[in-house]
């Protein structure tokens, strides 16, 4: 619990010069994983607690406009920051379907990838994102790679 009061700490302080910024979105993200790799399975399958912040950069990548975010988050005891390349791939009468990719640090390199349903709640700057996600590190099974999949939401406010 200590992290996760630590993590939203850093996320408020990140949030409050964004304020001001058109186009940043400042979000939570709660997920659970449902498999895990020897070491992550074996040191007990915790939900992950984190903060994303979008940004309105983004770079057209032949038909997809690719955005570029920012991810904190703590996951069963490790602590990673990562920047993270998603696009919309498919519109949806809910919503975009979106495929998302990152790198970072998660004790250790850390790759993360998956794919989310942008659901924008109607006359609300608020959007909801229920996905699926693969999360590998390198640096908490003593150099070995180890990984989970995890479901969960992300709800992002837009500032």
């Amino acid at each position: 619990m200590k992290r996760v009061s630590t993590l939203l700490i850093i996320a408020a302080l990140f949030a409050v010069p964004l304020t001001a910024q058109s186009g940043y979105t400042v979000g939570i993200n709660v997920g659970m994983p449902v498999i895990g790799g020897d070491y992550y399975a074996d040191s007990g399958m915790d939900p992950v607690f984190g903060v994303v912040i979008g940004t309105p950069f983004g770079l057209p990548l032949g038909p997809f406009n690719v955005g570029v975010n920012i991810g904190l988050e703590s996951a069963n005891g490790l602590t990673g920051v990562f920047g993270i390349l998603n696009a919309s791939v498919m519109e949806t009468a809910q919503g975009p379907i979106s495929v998302f990719g990152g790198v970072g640090l998660l004790e250790g390199l850390g790759l993360i990838g998956g794919v989310s349903l942008d659901y924008a709640i109607p006359n609300q700057p608020i959007v909801i994102k229920p996905y699926v996600r693969a999360n590998i590190t390198t640096g908490a099974a003593g150099g070995e790679p180890t990984g989970w999949i995890q479901l969960g939401a992300m709800v992002s406010y837009a500032l």
